[in-house]
């Protein structure tokens, strides 16, 4: 297996580590989970190279074989959310086929809501992504980033639903939905069942079946 040589730096003292390609993917893997959990707690700002280096158990000259930056992280990071959080989504449309199709675009934007509340991703977007983003290279940020409704397009499509109102009205009204996921506490105990209420009734007045898509079809494009 080839092996990546990393150069460490410790007080006066230079050598070399060797990591497998197995040790590299690990260590990527770890760092961006390390990323999440400093993102939903301290923060992206007061987390520092260092700090995320130690979790990992790899030098801070190490650090910057496997990201150019703190900000490079925390953006692998934050496609990770995106990726897992529509993941949920097209899981619930591919769980629902036989539903109507307001009533699994309604179960889509739950699993969403849902999943967000439960990895506490939320936290992270709402207080650092905007500062994120505007940090990043801007070749990286254009050629990597997907804003929600990139997400939403897709979601919906494969879904084979389309929206009434235009595709940017369903965006910012999911952007609305999952907005709520922040705003829990001060809902209180009551919120899931808002939440499902907030979410069924938009989705049935904004988005109907798009035309030529059947229910076979349908399932043969989430399957």
């Amino acid at each position: 297996m080839t092996q990546k040589a990393n150069v460490v730096i410790n007080s006066n003292e230079v050598w070399a580590v060797a990591f497998t390609d197995e040790q590299n993917r690990l260590i990527c893997r770890n760092l961006i989970r390390e990323a999440r959990c400093c993102g939903v707690t301290v923060g992206m700002r007061k987390t520092t190279v260092e700090q995320l280096a130690n979790a990992v158990g790899i030098s801070k000259g190490s650090f910057y074989k496997f990201f150019d930056s703190k900000e490079l992280l925390f953006f692998a990071m934050l496609e990770d959310i995106h990726t897992e959080c529509f993941a949920a989504a097209q899981n619930a449309l591919q769980e629902n086929a036989a539903l109507l199709p307001a009533d699994r675009a309604a179960a889509a934007i739950l699993a969403a809501c849902r999943w967000l509340s439960e990895a506490k991703a939320f936290v992270f977007i709402e207080n650092d992504a905007e500062f994120l983003l505007r940090r990043l290279p801007e070749e990286v940020e254009t050629a990597h980033y997907h804003d929600d409704e990139t997400h939403i397009r897709t979601l919906l499509e494969a879904g084979g639903l389309q929206p009434k109102g235009g595709m940017a009205l369903a965006a910012a009204t999911v952007r609305g939905l999952i907005l709520t996921v922040s705003h829990q506490g001060q809902i209180g105990a009551l919120y899931p069942q808002v939440l499902e209420t907030l979410c069924a009734a938009p989705a049935g007045s904004y988005l109907h079946k798009r035309k030529g898509c059947s229910d076979a079809a349908f399932q043969k494009s989430t399957s």
